[in-house]
């Protein structure tokens, strides 16, 4: 009894297939979540880090936005 070697390249080929449109799916599904991703921080504490590093809250403007004076704008004592 002798293999025909067409069929095992079929069946290989038809498993590499299935394996392939298998990781697709579920990296589909896996992008796909409906999980919603809290921020990092809250508006009052952004609004903290920015005063404490001495820059100027503009979070009622741009949200979550701190202003700060550029180095070269600052006169020179």
């Amino acid at each position: 009894m002798t293999r025909n070697p067409g069929v095992a390249s079929i069946r290989l080929w038809r498993a590499l297939t299935a394996c392939l449109l298998g990781a697709l799916a579920a990296g589909l599904f896996a992008a796909c979540t409906t999980a919603a991703i809290p921020p990092t921080y809250t508006q009052a504490e952004l609004r903290a880090i920015c005063e404490r590093r001495g820059g100027w809250w503009r979070g009622e403007l741009i949200q979550g936005y701190c202003e700060y004076q550029s180095a070269f704008l600052t006169e020179a004592p």
